[in-house]
């Protein structure tokens, strides 16, 4: 067995967070990256026991990147800065939809904000990443979920954006919440040349409170072969204040760091 099927074993066992924090032989903090994403429906909450479970919880899982469905402004972003002190840097373009998406970086991470893909009913956000040996094009998006003939347009826009952002690194992700089944999501990767990364040891498991997989991460080929651990859904069993935060769980993935790997000077 690889280190890599190791990983990938201990995640299964007890999840990307626990393996991360209890010693995993394959997953130190100096060689991983810890990248989520998260459809908050909204922030901040209105109701303080909210605001601190929220908090609480970026404080638990400490993502190195965490890309956000569904913020609104640009007021909302520099509280979410303000407020989540693991966060100093944001890729962000206001838009008058009220759904906008968002990523932030902490302060280890550099990042450039890149043009954001145009044509999608909630902006979609691009940027390039890089920590250690880890370098990547991250665009996060959030497909229209009432209109069917938009979110099919949405879809057939993703294909050119990968080709483009190929050319710029042969590392890509597409985070975010797109609302489609598992069938359609994996016919969606295999029409774009990407890779569906799905968590071990949890099938079956929604990435909504309603039982529907609807977020994920799409990642390119080489990035797939070589940075590529595993991810997992957060499911908060037992916390009903959970679903009063969001109709949405977290999804966090985690990639190696290895210089060995690293694209871009």
């Amino acid at each position: 067995m690889t280190n890599k099927q190791k990983a990938i074993a201990a995640i299964a066992a007890v999840g990307v967070v626990a393996a991360l924090y209890t010693g995993s032989t394959y997953l130190k903090p100096e060689k991983h990256v810890l990248i989520a994403t998260w459809n908050v429906r909204g922030y901040p909450e209105t109701e303080q026991d909210r605001r601190e479970w929220f908090s609480d919880k970026i404080i638990e899982f400490s993502p190195d990147i965490i890309c956000v469905q569904e913020i609104a402004n640009q007021d909302r972003v520099d509280k979410f800065l303000a407020n989540e002190e693991h966060f100093t840097s944001e890729a962000f373009l206001n838009s008058s939809d009220g759904q906008d998406n968002a990523i932030f970086t902490a302060e280890w991470v550099e990042m450039e904000d890149m043009p954001d893909p145009s044509g999608f009913q909630h902006p979609a956000q691009a940027a390039m990443v890089s920590y250690r040996g880890f370098d990547a094009v991250i665009i996060t998006v959030h497909l229209s979920w009432t209109d069917v003939a938009m979110r099919e347009q949405e879809k057939a826009l993703l294909g050119d954006i990968v080709s483009e952002m190929l050319e710029k690194d042969p590392d890509v992700i597409i985070a975010g919440d797109f609302n489609i089944t598992e069938q359609e999501i994996q016919e969606l990767a295999d029409s774009i040349g990407m890779e569906v990364m799905v968590p071990p040891g949890q099938d079956g498991v929604g990435t909504t409170h309603a039982g529907n997989r609807y977020d994920h991460f799409l990642i390119s080929p080489d990035l797939e072969s070589e940075e590529a651990i595993a991810c997992e859904i957060k499911t908060f069993l037992g916390e009903e204040i959970a679903e009063e935060v969001s109709d949405h769980l977290p999804v966090l993935a985690v990639f190696s760091t290895q210089p060995r790997f690293k694209d871009r000077p």
